[in-house]
């Protein structure tokens, strides 16, 4: 599929569509490029949100982050049953459930992102799915994984796995610290959830975002 970055994604992170309709149209006025159905979401509600964010949002690309480790083009069908435009695969999935996803995806015209949430070699994994075929990989230091240790982000990664593929690299962020960092280091797709959707001014805290992404970008290419 045609990507123009950089891409900024709001991660809708609710229990209930409700909330995260509510925060889209937040995000959308704040100037973000994708919503994402968040794991969350999808859990809690099933598919039934997919199809009313789209509803709600028909200009918007919708991607749905089911953490995909097994049936990975199950999951693209359901996409495309839906009306979303993108799913995620988790890139420490095996290679089969990876593939399978990539494969249908271009069957169906569904992006698929490989999330290397767990991965053990987190640059060797995205330039494996970008070789099979994956339309962007990105970078994803866990929740959990920042409780043990708020030290550290998804950049930590960045450096290596730039100079390993050629292919779209993203992160996923806790702020606009890291975002700008990664940014100015050359990655082109921007994912934030936790903690920005908790901000006492959600509209304010989303446009700083998105301005200092988008004006501190700068391309490898």
């Amino acid at each position: 599929m045609e990507l123009s970055f950089p891409i900024t994604q709001i991660a809708l992170d609710y229990p209930t569509t409700a909330e995260a309709l509510e925060m889209a149209a937040t995000a959308v006025e704040a100037g973000f490029d994708w919503l994402e159905i968040g794991t969350p979401l999808v859990t809690c509600q099933g598919l039934a949100p997919i199809g009313e964010l789209v509803r709600a949002f028909p200009e918007m690309p919708v991607i749905v982050d089911y953490k995909t480790m097994d049936s990975g083009f199950k999951n693209v069908q359901r996409t495309r049953d839906q009306g979303a435009h993108l799913m995620t695969v988790c890139a420490n999935a095996s290679d089969a459930t990876v593939r399978s996803a990539i494969e249908e995806g271009k069957k169906l015209g569904i992006g698929v992102v490989a999330d290397t949430i767990g991965a053990t070699d987190q640059a060797g994994r995205a330039r494996q799915c970008h070789d099979w075929g994956a339309d962007l990989v990105y970078l994803h230091y866990s929740a959990d994984e920042r409780r043990a240790d708020p030290t550290r982000n998804s950049t930590q990664w960045l450096a290596a796995t730039l100079e390993a593929t050629a292919g779209p690299v993203g992160v996923a962020t806790f702020g606009v610290e890291d975002a700008v960092q990664a940014a100015r280091m050359g990655a082109d797709y921007f994912v934030i959830g936790h903690p920005l959707t908790e901000a006492d001014d959600p509209l304010a805290a989303f446009t700083h975002y998105v301005e200092e992404v988008k004006a501190n970008y700068h391309p490898r290419h």
